[in-house]
């Protein structure tokens, strides 16, 4: 058991430790002179089955200094953007780590292209766009770049192909996030997106063919749900289940949810659990976005079972007083 324990422990560490994840934004660089490497992103996914919180931190080395253009498809217009803070993967890793040790002590269209929003917020330059003409959407990148005082980007072929398939599929808002660059390996803090959807959903498609698509590297994604989401959905697009599944359920209370971020405290209605997937290797291959839907979701036997049993009694008691009423 202390074995297992420690591994465990270990794991969590190592996710954080790895800052190589592509969570998962296409990016591209402003100066065709400079060698982009993503070297590092954690992320943070809640879903409450309308509204999704994404806490997204990224790591970036580059041969020499330049502006970077980082571009985040999401299904709805985010209601809220906002930086995050650092703290909220390590909370999440210590709740993790002691809620494993507790289970082990017991033995879980209008213009083609609209700007939404704009905000410099930390060292993010924040752009968000609705797409709905792709060719036009192009040369809006272009102009984009342009007025950033660099020349006009070679979009890969892919990339193209890429923001149509997300438009088809009615996905048509895209976040542009410039930051600065340097030629050594910095972490640039996190910025949470609050949007609606009808789905949890977290893009991995869009950095496959960016720039930094063949760069290797490892994704650590926590999922927040209201249940424990189905392995094979998660395997089929290339993730593996590391913690959260089997007898490692780790369910999160109101408080330990705030702790992590204060938007998630009153985000779920029910109880909340806590999930960590996991890839290794070129980003090039991540040709699949991360969608599951409610269906894909199931709650836990035990918190079943109990939920059954406190709408029994409940019911029992709704009818004594009836009859007491009655008489």
């Amino acid at each position: 058991m202390k074995l297992n324990h420690f591994f465990i422990s270990t794991l969590i560490l190592l996710l954080l430790g790895f800052s190589l994840v592509s969570a998962n934004r296409g990016s591209m660089v402003l100066n065709p002179y400079a060698h982009l490497e993503e070297s590092g992103q954690h992320a943070i996914v809640a879903w409450n089955g309308t509204e999704e919180i994404l806490i997204l931190s990224t790591d970036m080395k580059s041969s020499q200094s330049t502006l970077v253009l980082e571009v985040i498809p999401l299904p709805s217009n985010p209601v809220k953007v906002e930086e995050g803070s650092a703290e909220s993967f390590e909370t999440l890793a210590e709740i993790i780590n002691k809620k494993i040790r507790e289970i082990q002590k017991g033995l879980a269209r209008g213009e083609p292209v609209e700007v939404t929003f704009h905000a410099q917020i930390g060292a993010h330059d924040v752009t968000v766009v609705r797409v709905n003409d792709v060719v036009y959407f192009i040369e809006w990148v272009n102009d984009f770049s342009r007025k950033m005082g660099v020349e006009p980007l070679k979009l890969p072929s892919d990339f193209k192909k890429t923001v149509s398939h997300y438009v088809d599929k009615d996905i048509k808002y895209f976040v542009f996030d410039v930051i600065d660059t340097k030629e050594s390996t910095q972490t640039v803090n996190p910025l949470m997106y609050k949007f609606k959807s009808s789905y949890l959903y977290y893009p991995l498609e869009i950095t496959a063919t960016s720039d930094v698509g063949w760069s290797s590297s490892r994704v650590s994604i926590f999922l927040i749900t209201g249940g424990i989401v189905d392995e094979a959905v998660l395997r089929d697009i290339g993730l593996y289940p590391k913690i959260g599944f089997g007898k490692y359920i780790i369910e999160l209370t109101e408080d330990e949810l705030e702790a992590v971020n204060p938007e998630l405290k009153d985000f779920f209605e029910w109880d909340a659990f806590v999930m960590n997937v996991y890839y290794s290797g070129p980003l090039h291959v991540l040709t699949k976005d991360l969608v599951v839907y409610q269906r894909d979701i199931s709650v836990p036997i035990d918190h079943t079972n109990f939920v059954i049993v406190s709408g029994i009694i409940f019911l029992f008691l709704v009818a004594i007083v009836y009859r007491k009423s009655r008489k």
